[in-house]
């Protein structure tokens, strides 16, 4: 038997997701460790990238590519894509690919994500490899060769006169006017890229961020890119300057419905946006690639499908050998012995699979990890185990389900049926009877392969049956082309809206063919039948108006009760607050009660020594006297009685000293600080003489206040990653942060004591950045998202401090929020306007209570715990927004459910 896996091989999520990096480390690593089953789609895709890399590596054959991946929600279209650019990553190392995942409509926003996939030193090197470029068609055959070895030479050529700098500029300008509308923005900003004191300014234009009025003076350019126009031209300039220096290029839009559709309508603006990047970004070299669900596609204008035209490749679900390939892919990569199909899966299994699925790979793999999970050690995965691990997570209805859905809608069209289960067949409904059937709806467990299909197109009476199948759960995509060649409706029941609306149209097209004009021999039952319906429609009716009277009588008490109650929503924001109050109440004494204990632990030690070392002096002092008088008596002289007088004045001294309370403890231990105002008090006394060692936690209370926060500053970074009490790493913080050093300069100081769990140095952070060097916005950018939260809300008037990459992690709906994906996104401008005036459905509840958990003044560590920032209050009003959306969103799911 052939080895069992070392560990579970599907992955619990179902297919993998892409994350938004163009690092060709993360592709190799991609492609080593991620199993992919060759599938059409998968070969479809990495066929038309391999021809456009292959083409452009011959500059006669150089031609962009244009494909789309449609389909199903979770039928493996990211997974495709990825691998296609993992494939291009291993083909031809030069080529520059970025994906970007399609999260809203706003195309400013979605560009700056992209853009800033390509870091400084490479958006530079592009732009210095096209100029090269430019510049190697006008020079001679030896130059030509040193360009290509070496494209930074190209400025030296300018400056010694090889090359005429003025005639490559204008042909620089001639193309970039050809794919940008405002070309002369985008040739002064790459022209920038190369020169070190503005590089930094361009290369944050180009990506869309915000510069500075004298950065954009000095580059001849707007402040930002904030509209979606120039965002296109950026796009289609950055693709020049990829494909003109002689790199592929790769651009992979995914999710596109999010982006041109609006609540299922197409979005017109959008949608000739993205039918402009079609038809600029292959024309000038690059290969793009779209992926977009069926809606998405279904949408699209025609002319924009015939564009794409054979590169459109349909991701269908999984046939019964297409599930094996993709079963044994996953299994075999866990499998430490040879290629074994895939078992443990038996073929039932297999197909139970299959049927629980409905051929979706996604939630095919998240079902075999079920079912992996459920398995005994070593024990083969049978139909029985698949469907018992499966239940809660099948797509596919249990038959009687069914069976009574169908005659439900049945009556509910009024139409009346025999229902039978006999000939081997799960059901079937035959319509108007058994005895004379005109049409038939039959019930069917799985088609898994053609031999399932059969002859359905059965005669009574030389006339053909109207036949509609439905089958539970998964019918094989060649099964289903060969049913609809031979019956009427064939219908594949998976528990969605679109299933059971196309059943509404098959169940209304079959009444009005039934009620249509029939044979003789017939009339008189569709007479009855008619007349039968008519009295059951009258029957309804009156029904339907009961119903709505009393549904009305209902609406009116329930307007009439919540007239009478407040707004929910305040009084659940009261609460909120209410408990946060209570929050930061018993931080605050939990604070104070640790420095107290720390304290009365400190005086209680030198209570203790003060006594022993007294006894001590105390003894020492009367042996000694009485050794000396003992002496004076037996030998008197007076230098006897000389040595015994400092003896005794030495001893006296001695124990007044060792009683007398020292400066590090106050004269009045019984009465503690209750206020830092208290401690501020017995603090100033004490600083003259304060060391940040010190037991007393006065004393290095003391220290914070007197230590000069420049030129003691790494002194107290080092006093506070060693402060064990919260209170006095706060006067720490504080006094570190009216330092001169900049935020950005004490990045490194709050990186560390954050790793070693300090986090009041994000203080260091928190205050505003003035004077920032050229380099150090970059810094703050690149800090995790997190953080940077804090240097939005510290700098309000530059928010752009904040905008680094971006990454899916809560933060991002919070920055979002402050404006830092620009002012025109939905979360800033409900900021601005009032959760009232957002939609709740544009952002996922899961992903605004991440955003609020990482917020909140009541969860541990979140954001509002730190009641030491100094914009706490801000900090709160973001996560009671966060909350009233979530509230918005709870109450709007509660009256659909009404509804």
């Amino acid at each position: 038997m052939a080895d069992y896996p070392t560990r579970n091989p599907f992955p619990a999520r179902g297919t993998s997701s892409a994350e938004e990096t163009s690092l060709r480390a993360f592709l190799s690593d991609w492609l080593q460790n991620t199993p992919t089953a060759l599938l059409p789609g998968v070969r479809g895709s990495v066929r038309l990238a391999e021809d456009y890399v292959h083409r452009f590596a011959d500059e006669a054959t150089r031609d962009g590519a244009l494909a789309c991946l449609y389909g199903a929600h979770g039928v493996g279209k990211t997974h495709t894509a990825r691998h296609m650019m993992a494939v291009v990553n291993g083909e031809e190392e030069q080529t520059v690919q970025l994906y970007l995942r399609f999260q809203e409509g706003d195309f400013v926003a979605e560009y700056r994500r992209l853009v800033t996939q390509l870091s400084h030193k490479l958006l530079a090197n592009l732009s210095q490899r096209y100029l090269g470029t430019l510049a190697g068609a006008r020079a001679s055959d030896d130059v030509r060769s040193r360009l290509d070895e070496d494209p930074a030479i190209v400025r030296e050529l300018f400056d010694r006169h090889l090359v005429d700098a003025g005639e490559v500029l204008e042909a620089q300008a001639k193309e970039i006017a050809a794919v940008a509308g405002n070309a002369p923005q985008f040739q002064r900003a790459l022209s920038f890229l190369q020169r070190p004191k503005y590089s930094d300014a361009a290369y944050d234009w180009l990506c869309g961020r915000q510069i500075s009025p004298g950065d954009a003076r000095a580059l001849g350019v707007s402040r930002r890119i904030d509209d979606p126009l120039t965002c296109r031209y950026g796009l289609q300039v950055l693709t020049t300057l990829v494909t003109r220096g002689g790199r592929p290029f790769v651009l992979v839009l995914d999710q596109c419905e999010k982006f041109v559709l609006g609540d299922g309508i197409p979005v017109p603006g959008n949608m000739a946006l993205l039918q402009s990047l079609v038809e600029v970004i292959p024309r000038i070299g690059g290969m793009l690639l779209l992926v977009v669900s069926d809606a998405g596609w279904d949408c699209m204008p025609p002319d924009l499908r015939q564009r794409i035209g054979a590169g459109a490749i349909h991701m269908v679900p999984l046939t019964p050998d297409e599930a094996r390939q993709v079963l044994g892919a996953y299994i075999n990569a866990a499998r430490p012995g040879p290629d074994a199909g895939i078992w443990p899966f038996s073929d039932t299994g297999l197909q139970e699979l299959l049927r629980h699925s409905g051929g979706n790979i996604r939630l095919l793999l998240q079902l075999s990890w079920v079912s992996f999970e459920a398995a005994p050690p070593a024990s083969t995965i049978d139909a029985e185990l698949v469907a018992s691990a499966s239940a809660g997570h099948s797509r596919a209805p249990h038959l009687a389900d069914l069976a009574m859905l169908i005659e439900a809608k049945l009556l509910a069209a009024g139409l009346l049926a025999d229902k039978v289960e006999d000939e081997g067949r799960a059901a079937a409904f035959l319509l108007p009877s058994r005895d004379d059937p005109r049409a038939v709806i039959e019930l069917t467990v799985g088609l898994f392969d053609e031999k399932a299909a059969g002859a359905r197109a059965a005669r009574t009476d030389g006339r053909p049956i109207l036949t509609a199948v439905v089958v539970a759960g998964y019918a094989s995509p060649p099964v289903l082309v060969t049913m609809r060649n031979v019956v009427h409706w064939v219908l594949v029941a998976d528990k969605s809206p679109a299933f059971s609306r196309a059943l509404d149209e098959v169940v209304e097209q079959i009444a009005s063919l039934l009620t249509g004009p029939a044979s003789t021999e017939s009339d008189e039952a569709l007479r009855e039948l008619k007349t039968y319906l008519v009295r059951v429609s009258s029957e309804r009716r009156d029904e339907a108006a009961t119903l709505s009277r009393n549904l009305a009588e209902v609406a009116q008490r329930l307007e009439r009760e919540e007239d009478k109650q407040p707004p929910d929503w305040p009084m659940r924001r009261q609460g909120l607050t209410d408990r946060i109050s209570e929050a930061r109440a018993a931080r605050a004494a939990a604070d104070w009660e640790e420095f107290h204990k720390a304290r009365a632990k400190v005086v209680a030690d030198y209570r203790t020594r003060r006594t022993a070392l007294a006894t001590s002096l105390g003894a020492t002092l009367l042996l000694v006297a009485f050794g000396v008088l003992t002496g004076v008596f037996l030998t008197f002289s007076p230098a006897s009685a000389l040595l015994g007088a400092l003896i005794l004045a030495t001893g006296t001294a001695a124990a007044l000293v060792a009683t007398k309370p020292t400066g590090s403890v106050p004269m009045s231990p019984s009465a503690p600080p209750a206020t830092t105002r208290d401690l501020d008090l017995i603090a100033r006394a004490l600083r003259p003489t304060a060391r940040f060692d010190a037991a007393d936690p006065v004393v290095r209370y003391a220290y914070a206040l007197g230590e000069n926060p420049d030129e003691g500053y790494r002194r107290l970074a080092d006093a506070l990653l060693s402060e064990p009490l919260a209170l006095v790493r706060q006067s720490i913080a504080h006094r570190m942060s009216v330092s001169t050093r900049s935020p950005a300069d004490c990045v490194p100081d709050v990186l560390r004591g954050l790793r070693e769990g300090v986090p009041e140095v994000l203080l260091l952070l928190a205050r505003r950045q003035q004077l920032a060097r050229p380099d150090q916005p970059r810094v703050l950018r690149d800090l995790p998202p997190d953080l940077r939260i804090l240097v939005a809300l510290a700098n309000p008037g530059a928010v752009e401090l904040a905008d680094g990459p971006v990454a899916r992690h809560p933060a991002e709906v919070v920055l979002a929020a402050l404006g830092v994906r620009g002012p025109h996104h939905p979360l800033a401008r409900a900021v601005r306007t009032g959760a009232g005036e957002f939609e709740p459905v544009e952002i996922p509840p899961s992903e605004l209570r991440a955003a609020a958990r990482l917020l909140s003044p009541l969860e541990r560590d979140g954001l509002g715990t730190y009641d030491w920032l100094p914009f706490v209050d801000q900090i709160d009003e973001l996560y009671l927004f966060l909350e009233e959306l979530l509230h918005s969103q709870e109450k709007n799911r509660s009256y659909r459910h009404k509804s």
